[in-house]
C-alpha cells in the first residue's frame, strides 16, 4: 500500500490534481486502465452561448504493482504417510489486475527420508498462480447498500478490472461477496452477495481476496523414536514487478502413527521401598501416576509380604490416530488377594466401577482428565489412568498330610467289616493275645492297636469327633489309630 500511495504521489500528482480537488478525496485509489477526463463548458458573448461537443482528452492510469497479502497458517503436525494441508488467502494490494505467481519449496528437513512432495490447489485443481482484480468506488454509497459505483476499465463486459460475479473482494476490512458485475464501457456497477457494513466513499478500495491451499504430500520418517521436522516457505510475487514478493514459512512435525494401547505398573503401598531390584538408571520409576505416586513393571521389581497393600496402575493410552469413545476397562484382582474396597480412581479422583461376585475382578468406564461429561471418551494423543489397590492375604502354613494308600474296607461308623480279622495284617495269638479287634485310621481299617479301650464303640465316638489315638504296644508294634 505504501508503494502504490507514494508512486501515485511522485507521479500523478500533477495529471489528476484536478479530479482529486474536486471531489476532495486526495487519499483516494485510482483504478488502473480506467480512462480519466474532464468536462469543459465554454461560453461566450452577451447571451453567454454555450460551445456543445467540446471533444475531452482521457487518460488512463497505469498498473502500479504491490506485494500481495498473504495469511500466515499456523504450524502443524502430520501423520507419517499422510498428506497435510495448509489453507491460505491472499488478497490484492495494487490499484488493478495483477497475477502473482505462486512458488514453495522445503528450506530444511530433519529425521525424514527425503523432502515432502509440495503442490498448491484451488478447487481442487492444481494451480500455479493467481489473478486478483482491484478497483475503486467512484461515488459514495451508504450502509446497507448492496450496490456500487465504479469506474470502467474501458471494456464493455461483465466484469471490472478483473473483478467478476462469484469473486470476493475486502471492502472497509470485511470479506463481500460479489454477485455481478456490468460495464458498459463508460460506467461499472458491482452488486454485493450481502450489504455493506458501514458507509464508502468515493476512491475506497475494492480488493479481490481467493483462497488457496498448500498440499504436504505424505513422507516416511528415518527413525520413529526421533522427531521429524519440515520447513517450507511460500512465495507469491507479482508478475509487474518481479521484486515484489510476499513470503510465509510454516514448520510441519510428523510423527509415525501410533495406535492405542494400556500399560500396568504396581507398586507397594505399604513399604514403598520394598523392591527386590533397586529403582536406578537399569530399571527407573516406569510411572508417576497423577497423584505423584511411583509405578513400577519390570518383572518382579516389587516384592510384598502377607498383609502389605498393592496397588496398581493401568493407563490407556489414545495414541495419535483418532479419539477413543466407549472405552471401558476390565482387571482382575491377582490370586491370594482382596480387592480393597472403594480404592478404585480414575484420573486420581474416586470413580464407580462394577465389582463381580465373587469379588474377583473390577470393570470401570474411562475418560480423559476433564471429561467426566463424556465417559469412555478418551481424546486423541491423551490418556486415562485407572488406580485400585489389592491386599495381600494372610495364610498360615499347613502341615501337608500324606495320602494314605490302602486296598482296605472304606470306614463305616458301627460296621463290623472293619473289625474282621481280614484287615488285621497278622492273627493274634498268644504271644500277642492283648491285642483286640483292627483300630481305624485316617479313614480305613488300617491294623490293630496294643490298647484295651480300642473297640468299635470307641472308634465311632473317635470318629465324630475327628480326634486321633496314640499308642504303642507291648510287643513294640506302635501302630496309630485314628477316627476320622
Amino acid at each position: 500500500m505504501n508503494i502504490v500511495n507514494k508512486s501515485l504521489t511522485s507521479v500523478l500528482t500533477t495529471s489528476i490534481l484536478i479530479m482529486l480537488a474536486m471531489s476532495g478525496l486526495i487519499h483516494a485509489i485510482v483504478p488502473a486502465k480506467s480512462p480519466l477526463g474532464i468536462t469543459v463548458v465554454v461560453t461566450h458573448g452577451e447571451e453567454q452561448n454555450v460551445i456543445e461537443n467540446v471533444e475531452s482528452a482521457t487518460f488512463t492510469v497505469e498498473l502500479v504493482p504491490a506485494a500481495p497479502y498473504l495469511s500466515s497458517p499456523g504450524d502443524q503436525v502430520k501423520l507419517a504417510g499422510k498428506e497435510n494441508v495448509y489453507n491460505y488467502k491472499i488478497t490484492a494490494m495494487s490499484n488493478g489486475l495483477d497475477t502473482y505467481t505462486l512458488n514453495s519449496a522445503v528450506m530444511a528437513f530433519d529425521n525424514l527420508e527425503g523432502s515432502p512432495g509440495l503442490s498448491f490447489m484451488q478447487d481442487d485443481l492444481p494451480i500455479d498462480s493467481v489473478a486478483l482484480g482491484v478497483t475503486a468506488a467512484s461515488e459514495p454509497s451508504s450502509a446497507q447498500s448492496s450496490t456500487i459505483k465504479v469506474l470502467s476499465d474501458g471494456l464493455a463486459d461483465l466484469s471490472v478490472n478483473g473483478i467478476q460475479g462469484g469473486d470476493s473482494v475486502v471492502i472497509g476490512g470485511t470479506v463481500h461477496g460479489v454477485d455481478s458485475v456490468l460495464d458498459d464501457g463508460s460506467q461499472a456497477t458491482i452488486n454485493l452477495a450481502d450489504p455493506l457494513q458501514s458507509d464508502m466513499l468515493a476512491g475506497d478500495s475494492i480488493a479481490e481476496q481467493q483462497k488457496f491451499a498448500l498440499v504436504v504430500a505424505g513422507v516416511a520418517i528415518s527413525d520413529p523414536e526421533l522427531p521429524a521436522t519440515a520447513t517450507i516457505l511460500v512465495t507469491a510475487t507479482s508478475e509487474a514487478d518481479t521484486e515484489l514478493l510476499t513470503n510465509d514459512e510454516t514448520i510441519t512435525s510428523v510423527f509415525a502413527p501410533v495406535g492405542p494401547s494400556v500399560k500396568v505398573y504396581v507398586r507397594n503401598a505399604t513399604n514403598i521401598d520394598n523392591l527386590t531390584i533397586p529403582a536406578d538408571e537399569d530399571t527407573p520409576v516406569a510411572y508417576s501416576s497423577l497423584s505423584g505416586e511411583d509405578f513400577y513393571n519390570a518383572p518382579s521389581q516389587v516384592s510384598a509380604v502377607a498383609g502389605d497393600t498393592m496397588e496398581y496402575a493401568i493407563v490407556q493410552l489414545a495414541g495419535n490416530t483418532k479419539t477413543l469413545t466407549d472405552v471401558t476397562i476390565t482387571a482382575s484382582v491377582p490370586l491370594f488377594t482382596s480387592l480393597v474396597p472403594d480404592s478404585y480412581k480414575l484420573n486420581s479422583q474416586p470413580t464407580e466401577c462394577q465389582i463381580s461376585d465373587p469379588p474377583v475382578s473390577i470393570t470401570c468406564d474411562l475418560n480423559s482428565p476433564g471429561l467426566e461429561s463424556a465417559p469412555g471418551t478418551i481424546l486423541i494423543h491423551s490418556s486415562a489412568e485407572l488406580t485400585f489397590q489389592v491386599a495381600v492375604d494372610s495364610t498360615a502354613a499347613t502341615v501337608p498330610v500324606e495320602p494314605v494308600v490302602s486296598d482296605k474296607i472304606p470306614w463305616t461308623p458301627g460296621n463290623p467289616a472293619c473289625w474282621d480279622d481280614k484287615a488285621y495284617p497278622y492273627q493274634p495269638d498268644e504271644s500277642n493275645a492283648a491285642f483286640v479287634n483292627s483300630a481305624w485310621v485316617v479313614g480305613e481299617c488300617r491294623g490293630t492297636e496294643f490298647s484295651p479301650i480300642a473297640t468299635q464303640e470307641k472308634c465311632d465316638e473317635w470318629a465324630s469327633q475327628g480326634t486321633v489315638y496314640l499308642g504303642t504296644g507291648t510287643q513294640g508294634l506302635g501302630v496309630v489309630i485314628a477316627c476320622k
